[in-house]
């Protein structure tokens, strides 16, 4: 499913077209190739206090269209994959059981958390928490691409793919891949669309 701030009817803060074009432009050029998440299940880890600590997120930059050096790159990798760890921590994981995910899309521009809270069954684990015990990350990947303009970064797509085991009244495995698309605004980086598939993990 794909969500920009482009459609008549829903009340969007304004995104620099450059933004936009980015979001497009990167959506057809990085579909592919050796930067993309790769498929495929890792072990799963556990929760429990004997097991393993929680996986942190491995974050890669992918392909930057325009000068940037590698002190900004190392900068833009790593402030775009806490926007998105940001996300899913709030939106996936956390306390369970629960009911409220009021606060599931930090760093979303108004009109995207509006879009991601009406698409909440994909952009978050809200219809099943009130029967969960835990969800557990197996797999947390991030991709970054980027435009530069004047040696400074003012749009990125972040390519992700997050596996969770989801345990309590239900039990399943899923995969929540695809894209986020953010402008650097008022001094942070913010989504302000998205392209977001879930299905059943292996």
């Amino acid at each position: 499913m794909v969500r920009l701030p482009l459609r008549a009817g829903r009340p969007t803060r304004a995104v620099p077209a450059t933004a936009v074009c980015l979001a497009l432009a990167l959506s057809l050029t990085a579909c592919s190739g050796d930067d993309e998440p790769e498929d495929g299940d890792p072990p799963s880890t556990s929760a429990s206090p004997s097991g393993p600590p929680p996986i942190e997120t491995v974050a890669r930059l992918g392909e930057v269209v325009g000068d940037l050096d590698k002190q900004k790159k190392a900068r833009l990798k790593t402030k775009v994959a806490e926007v998105v760890d940001a996300w899913i921590d709030a939106a996936y994981l956390g306390d369970f059981p629960r009911t409220d995910f009021s606060d599931a899309f930090p760093g979303f521009t108004k009109g995207a958390a509006a879009d991601a809270t009406t698409d909440a069954a994909l952009m978050t684990n809200k219809r099943f928490a009130a029967d969960l015990e835990q969800v557990v990350a197996t797999r947390r990947e991030v991709v970054v691409d980027a435009l530069a303009v004047r040696k400074h970064a003012v749009a990125a797509t972040a390519r992700f793919v997050l596996a969770m085991t989801l345990d309590g009244g239900v039990h399943r495995r899923e995969r929540v891949r695809g894209r986020l698309f953010l402008t650097y605004d008022d001094g942070a980086w913010r989504v302000f669309g998205y392209d977001v598939n879930r299905g059943r993990g292996r």
